[in-house]
């Protein structure tokens, strides 16, 4: 073996990983072709029956819920659910530090403050022991997300909606066909969420371009999600069961946030191969995780063992150590590792929350003073999410795959071990 086949790439040896652009999986085109081609063709790229309808009825027969609704965002069934659990001003609702500002962008407009929480360490997910400190009689959404298709501890979350009286809104927006404890997300919780942003693969789980749908048990909750956003939806008023919004119109209150049709049919396209891109992405995650695990201060993220993740969006996350390196920065055992030929995504969450000007420093939402972040908001200051911010420096994101080249897992582990072995030399340069 030459010298620089050991030597690390980023001092001259030579790369571990020559494969490039290693996903092969490649999305039903053509089928979604013809049924985009058919809804053109019948003039049906309006309204809430034909491919909407049974876009809806095959995602709820899915995932297992008695309600399911499409809208044209993810962050627009969100934006339902939290008017569906009756949030407003003066309320607050709780969210991971580490989140995402489209999961409660409509509470905020409503005029309800954030409250954020710290991780859990191990599993990456908002905390429900922290979350329970943070509650106060204005408390009445939990809104976890099971972010990167991973599912937070949802038996901990529901007993406390049970506890406090307060509705749990789960931004699934990467999690569809994820599980817990048998039961798929959106027949779980109180209503769940999701995306369908992107496309397949790369995009979200059921992935449409733009999109959303939401899910719940409750005929409350669904026919509320109903009259906020879905202006003229076909047979509405017939829907609306329950006395206080019997008294409504089609026009219901105004908003027309539903889906387009044909977004949907490329979204039932991809739910045809959800399972198995599920299945064997499952595969390529457990198989790079073993490995990892293997070597010193490399903790890939815990999965509950209720839970049935999912891994076809966001990435993998792995809590580097280094402590277990001689001290060396995260950012330099990364670096070491993209010389190598290693796709790392990057380092730490995506968002945190709490560093964002709107949440640092206030904002007037509505002018004049007014608002979730105005005059009495006390802004959020870098040391009030010591766990979360100690991981966010230390968190080494990867990406997952359906079926890569062959080969190319096997040069994705080398990668890391090969650094691993040779960190000392990144010490001295």
């Amino acid at each position: 073996m030459p010298a620089s086949a050991s030597k690390l790439a980023i001092h001259g040896g030579e790369p571990v990983v020559t494969i490039s652009e290693p996903e092969q999986w490649r999305f039903d085109t053509e089928k979604a072709m013809v049924l985009i081609r058919e809804i053109v063709e019948d003039g049906a790229i309006s309204g809430t029956t034909g491919v909407y309808k049974e876009f809806e009825d095959r995602f709820r027969e899915y995932v297992g819920a008695q309600y399911c609704v499409a809208s044209d965002h993810g962050s627009s069934a969100l934006a339902s659910a939290f008017y569906a659990a009756r949030i407003g001003p003066g309320d607050e609702f709780l969210h991971p530090v580490a989140g995402y500002l489209g999961s409660f962008a409509g509470a905020l407009h409503m005029g309800a403050r954030p409250v954020f929480c710290e991780v859990d360490p191990e599993t990456l997910l908002m905390d429900p022991a922290d979350a329970e400190r943070r509650i106060t009689p204005n408390t009445r959404v939990i809104n976890p997300i099971h972010m990167g298709g991973n599912v937070c501890d949802m038996d901990a979350f529901i007993a406390l909606g049970k506890k406090y009286g307060v509705v749990i809104v789960e931004d699934a927006a990467h999690a569809h066909g994820a599980e817990w404890d048998g039961k798929k997300i959106g027949n779980v919780g109180d209503v769940a969420g999701f995306s369908l942003q992107g496309r397949t693969p790369g995009g979200k789980p059921v992935a449409a371009g733009e999109g959303g749908v939401l899910c719940t048990n409750s005929r409350e909750i669904y026919e509320r999600q109903l009259i906020y956003c879905h202006l003229h939806r076909t047979g509405i008023t017939d829907e609306l069961t329950l006395p206080e919004y019997r008294m409504l119109e089609a026009q219901v209150l105004g908003y027309k946030w539903r889906a387009h049709p044909l977004a949907l049919a490329i979204a039932l396209v991809s739910l045809e191969s959800l399972d198995y891109r599920i299945e064997r992405s499952g595969e390529y995650r457990e198989a790079v995780f073993d490995a990892l695990r293997q070597l010193p201060g490399l903790q890939p993220e815990k999965t509950h063992e209720k839970a049935k993740r999912v891994s076809l969006y966001g990435g993998l996350k792995v809590v580097y150590d280094p402590e277990q390196y001689d001290g060396l920065p995260t950012t330099k055992f990364v670096e070491a590792l993209r010389a190598e030929g290693a796709p790392i995504s990057g380092i730490g969450f995506g968002h945190m929350m709490h560093t964002r000007s709107l949440f640092s420093r206030g904002f007037d939402l509505w002018g004049h003073g007014r608002g979730p972040l105005g005059k009495d908001f006390e802004p959020y200051k870098p040391g009030d999410f010591p766990i979360t911010e100690d991981l966010h420096t230390r968190v080494i994101n990867i990406p997952c795959y359906l079926e890569p080249k062959d080969g190319f897992r096997e040069q994705f582990i080398a990668a890391f071990e090969k650094v691993s072995e040779n960190h000392r030399e990144l010490l001295e340069s």
